[in-house]
């Protein structure tokens, strides 16, 4: 004896909704479906509250009869449903009078969409808000280990920051991250990463390994080794700042009266206990063991004892002051992910620091972007730790011409002298040298002309290019609504690529078959301003567009949805509620508006919905026809499997996804190019494409524009 299970009322419109979220998109879904809710059974009968008219309207058309039949089977009796608007036809009494607080409201779990309108672009392709902080500080250690170690552990600190995705601590504050995004934020190579996390490294002044232990695998398990583990030191201090501290509160009294001479410490200029821009490393630094020094601890060593009450004020305010903690340059994810592979590590330090010496005064509006680097190459090599000043010589354009070349020299040297020439001309797009002199003792400055804004790498310079000259060449042509409309229709795929050979081709031909030959043209002028073999080229054109065009209805672009219907196809979600898992017309849906008794008989006698549709065509296409969906059930009673035949049959074969974005395109800018469309809707009113969209359940992206209903 099999048990009959009984689901309340609340938990039937659940499985229902569950159900429906199941055969819909997920824009169709979370617009029409979700919104809604059960107000109450009574008189067996589900009345379900909508938030409008509108919405009401929507789903009563399209999903009464298949709510009903699905939660009959659940209720196992006969059940009915209705919409209703609930701040229209719902009386709760006193609770639909009650004001709502927007504070407490705002606090509910509904999540908040926010997204970026770029000026330009440029800043489209930069992202200036996305930056990395790196400590001024840091720049006092360049002498000591190198731009590629700062590079490390500036990468290493930005992926600690985005693993904890901002989350308050609950006791440790491990993360795990990933080797290969560290190389990306570092501009190294995951050989080079290893490599300068080996014991004994410079990266010990500001990270150690902490001995890996071992943990239990989950799906065997045994005993295995655990993750490599680090531990990052907070603010560190070089020894040469260890030593100059050390030596100036020796000199004013600390180990007779601590709490004076950290006052004064406190109350002294930097530069009177610090060198600057920075001490030099001494001769034996190569032989020290890397360790964790900070101002804390030269002041606990000086004075015998551990820091406590005012004494551990005093040397946080030192470390503060001296730290500078708060002070950073803010280098964008542009720069790092885009410039530091090709710059290299001393170069791209080269122009933070740089840049470092740059200001705005917002009281005047002084902008310096123009420094003086005393002491030559020789000076600039010791800030950034380079041993050859020569390295320097060669980022910049020869100052002064010392003689001839050779008139022939090897493969090797040319090779040498065409990579410096490129570094020379991508390093002239950020800084430019425009003055020198001479001291007294024979020693040159150099003064810089500083960018203080990310340029555009030369592949990203010519997509912008090309965007640019698209959007007025497409204005002044007269054809911008229709690239507004290829922009909109256009697939994520579009990039697809075929292998020949070694070389990789674009398919281009592909994004244009449907354009006019003027927007046609203008495509593929585009087109041929670009690099095919360039990565992410034409992906990175095609978003731009995208960003910059305005639609009346953002669509969804989240990856949950059906990649059956969404491959290649913006218009998937207007086809989804009618379609199969296959994007074929499903007469099951097509008949959910229909009455039992006639639904079942053409369920039982047609083989396929074409017959169906083009008799829905046909009907719209006539304006003496008020009701094409009741015109194409009684001509198939009348003659099972027949459809109109002509031009409307020859539609209703077309895939819907490619019907529905010919509806689409006669509410923008011209009419389609499909000759048995044009022989059918040519001269026919707009309100008859939009009964024909109603009649087959078509959900368009337009419904809701001003103006739709004008011819």
């Amino acid at each position: 004896m099999n048990a009959v299970v009984e689901f309340s009322p609340e938990k039937a419109w659940q499985a229902a909704i569950a159900n429906l979220e199941m055969d819909m998109s997920r824009a169709v879904f979370s617009t029409w479906v979700k919104p809604t809710h059960l107000v109450e059974f009574s008189d067996d009968t589900f009345v379900i509250g909508c938030m409008n008219s509108y919405g009401r309207e929507w789903l009563e058309n399209r999903l009464t009869t298949t709510l009903q039949r699905f939660l009959m089977g659940v209720m196992n009796r006969g059940v009915k449903v209705r919409f209703v608007v609930c701040d229209q036809e719902i009386d709760d009494g006193d609770d639909l009078t009650q004001e709502v607080d927007p504070d407490q409201e705002d606090s509910q779990d509904s999540p908040i969409e926010l997204n970026i309108h770029y000026s330009s672009i440029r800043n489209y392709l930069i992202e200036p808000s996305r930056v990395v902080r790196l400590p001024v500080y840091y720049l006092r250690w360049l002498p000591y280990v190198g731009s590629q170690i700062i590079f490390l552990i500036m990468a290493l600190w930005q992926e600690y920051y985005l693993a904890s995705g901002g989350k308050a601590r609950k006791g440790s504050c491990k993360v795990a991250v990933r080797a290969e995004r560290i190389c990306q934020w570092a501009g190294i190579s995951r050989a080079q990463f290893f490599r300068l996390l080996q014991p004994g490294s410079s990266l010990g002044w500001f990270a150690r390994k902490i001995d890996t232990d071992h943990e239990v695998d989950k799906r065997s398990g045994r005993a295995k080794k655990s993750s490599n583990k680090y531990e990052l030191f907070e603010s560190p201090l070089t020894p040469g700042d260890a030593e100059d501290l050390k030596t100036f509160l020796l000199a004013h009294g600390i180990q007779d009266s601590p709490q004076s001479a950290l006052q004064l410490a406190i109350n002294a200029n930097p530069k009177d206990i610090l060198h600057y821009p920075a001490r030099l490393p001494q001769e034996e630094f190569d032989k020290m063991i890397p360790h964790y020094h900070t101002f804390q601890d030269v002041i606990r060593e000086l004075i015998g004892h551990r820091l406590d009450g005012e004494l551990g004020t005093l040397a946080d305010q030192l470390a503060d002051r001296l730290l500078g903690q708060g002070d950073f340059i803010l280098v964008t994810w542009y720069f790092l992910r885009n410039w530091l592979p090709v710059l290299g590590t001393d170069a791209a330090m080269f122009v933070l620091v740089l840049r470092n010496l740059c200001y705005f005064n917002d009281e005047t509006g002084e902008i310096r972007d123009a420094v003086w680097i005393e002491g030559g190459y020789q000076a600039i090599a010791n800030r950034l730790g380079i041993n050859n000043a020569r390295v320097v010589a060669n980022w910049l354009p020869a100052w002064i011409e010392r003689g001839k070349r050779k008139d022939e020299l090897s493969d090797r040297t040319v090779d040498e002298f065409s990579r410096r020439q490129r570094l020379q001309d991508l390093l002239a797009l950020f800084v430019e040298r425009i003055d020198h002199r001479i001291n007294s003792e024979g020693s040159y400055s150099w003064k810089f002309k500083v960018q203080r804004i990310d340029p555009l790498t030369p592949q990203h310079q010519a997509i912008q290019q090309a965007v640019s000259s698209l959007l007025v060449k497409s204005e002044s042509q007269g054809v911008q609504d229709e690239l507004d409309f290829w922009i909109r229709n256009i697939g994520n795929d579009c990039s697809e690529t075929v292998n020949i050979e070694p070389k990789v081709v674009l398919r281009l031909s592909d994004l244009t078959k449907d354009c006019s030959e003027t927007l046609k043209g203008i495509l593929n002028d585009c087109f041929a301003t670009l690099d095919p073999e360039a990565k992410g080229c034409f992906e990175t054109l095609l978003k731009i567009l995208k960003s910059f065009k305005d639609f009346p209805k953002e669509k969804d672009t989240s990856s949950t949805q059906d990649t059956s219907i969404l491959l290649n196809d913006p218009t998937s979600q207007s086809v989804a509620v009618v379609t199969d898992s296959s994007g074929n017309w499903s007469l099951d849906k097509l008949l959910a508006r229909a009455d039992k008794k006639n639904r079942q008989a053409l369920l039982d006698q047609e083989k396929n919905a074409l017959p169906f549709v083009s008799w829905i065509i046909h009907g719209a296409s006539q304006p003496n026809i008020q009701n094409p969906y009741s015109l194409a059930i009684a001509k198939l009673k009348e003659n099972p499997r027949i459809g109109a035949g002509g031009a409307s049959e020859r539609l209703a074969e077309l895939q819907p996804r490619n019907l529905a974005r010919l509806i689409e395109q006669s509410f923008t800018f011209y009419s389609p190019t499909d000759q048995n469309w044009r022989r059918l809707f040519a001269e026919v009113k707009r309100d008859r494409i939009r009964l024909l969209a109603d009649a087959l359940g078509l959900v368009l992206d337009f419904e809701e524009a001003p103006g739709w209903m004008s011819n």
